[in-house]
């Protein structure tokens, strides 16, 4: 599988695994997290609701679970906007 390339309808962890340059399958290696649910997060199939599968992955990406699932509120806090 090549590397991840960022869309306009990148979910966040696709986003996070092409700027490091990471694969699902190498995020579901390294966290722990089944690639199908991944796959199932990026198709919108299921939403991400396990917060033990979001801090593997999150770990793994180097960021909070506010990043993965709430992307723009995080930016917001980084530039101290409202919380």
């Amino acid at each position: 599988m090549p590397n991840m390339t960022i869309t306009e309808r990148s979910i966040p962890i696709d986003r996070k695994c092409a700027e490091q340059g990471l694969t699902r399958r190498e995020l579901s290696r390294r966290s722990g997290v089944p690639a199908s649910t991944l796959e199932a997060w990026a198709k919108r199939h299921r939403i991400p609701r396990d917060v033990y599968q979001l801090y593997k992955v999150a770990k793994v990406l180097g960021c909070h679970i506010e990043d993965l699932i709430e992307p723009e509120l995080a930016e917001k806090q980084e530039q101290g906007g409202p919380k």
